[in-house]
């Protein structure tokens, strides 16, 4: 059953009933009150950010771990240049990609 339940809420949100799904939780009057609380201010806080299909459309990828595997290697290996000091005026900027 608890299964059941969790897909119908992951599905919900993988088609964009984030707000619809952050009220079912806020209102959850059963086991794990607290757990399910906390999941939907964890949504309410990255609602924006949770939009696959429409990600998906895009040819964006949806999972994290290319941006973390991302973060690794381009800010921080700009960041870590020997001797590098940084000021506005001078630093190359990254591309922006907006």
């Amino acid at each position: 059953m608890r299964s059941i339940w969790i897909n119908c809420i992951l599905n919900s949100i993988d088609h964009g009933y984030v707000k619809r799904v952050i009220s079912r939780l806020k209102h959850w009057r059963g086991k794990g009150k607290q757990t399910v609380l906390n999941l939907s201010k964890y949504l309410f806080r990255f609602r924006d950010a949770v939009h696959y299909d429409k990600y998906r459309s895009m040819g964006l990828p949806i999972g994290s771990g290319e941006i973390e595997s991302a973060h690794r290697y381009i800010p921080q290996k700009r960041l870590k240049i020997p001797g590098a000091t940084w000021h506005p005026d001078t630093i190359n900027p990254m591309q922006d990609y907006e």
